[in-house]
C-alpha cells in the first residue's frame, strides 16, 4: 500500500513511517524510480479500515462433526494414494530389472549360437 494511504490510516507523518521502516519497526520498503524512492507498508500491518461488521454465522456441531469426518477421509485417501504410488515406483523398478536381467540372458543365449556357427579353428574359415 503507498506510504501516503498507510499514514493516513495511521494517522501519523509519511516521515515517521519511512523512520519506522528502516528501522524495522513496520514492514515495508521503498522502489527505486528516476525522480525518488517510492515508499510502500505491507498492508497486514495496518489496521482494517473501518466499516460494517461483519456478522458471522455461528456453525453447528453436526457440521463441524461432518467436517472432521471429511478431513479424517480424505487425509486417508492421501495416504493411500501415496502408498500406491510408492507401489507404482516399485513396480516400475522391477520391470527395469527384469528387462536388464532379459537382456543378459539374450547376451548370453548369442554367445552360445556364435559359439555353435563360428568354426573352431580359423583354418576353417578358407573352406567357405
Amino acid at each position: 500500500m503507498p506510504l501516503k494511504e498507510a499514514a493516513s490510516r495511521l494517522g501519523k507523518d509519511p516521515r515517521t513511517l519511512i523512520k519506522a521502516i528502516t528501522a524495522g519497526q513496520l514492514r515495508g520498503g521503498a522502489m527505486p524510480r528516476p525522480e525518488r524512492l517510492r515508499w510502500y507498508v505491507y498492508a497486514d500491518e495496518l489496521p482494517s479500515p473501518p466499516g460494517p461488521p461483519t456478522a458471522s454465522r455461528p456453525v453447528s456441531d453436526g457440521v463441524l462433526q461432518d467436517l472432521r469426518a471429511q478431513i479424517v477421509s480424505l487425509t486417508e485417501a492421501n495416504r493411500l494414494l501415496i502408498a500406491a504410488q510408492q507401489d507404482l515406483l516399485d513396480a516400475g523398478q522391477s520391470g527395469q530389472d527384469a528387462a536388464d536381467k532379459y537382456r543378459a540372458v539374450a547376451q548370453r543365449y548369442l554367445d552360445a549360437l556364435g559359439q555353435f556357427v563360428t568354426p573352431g579353428h580359423l583354418g576353417d574359415l578358407t573352406d567357405v
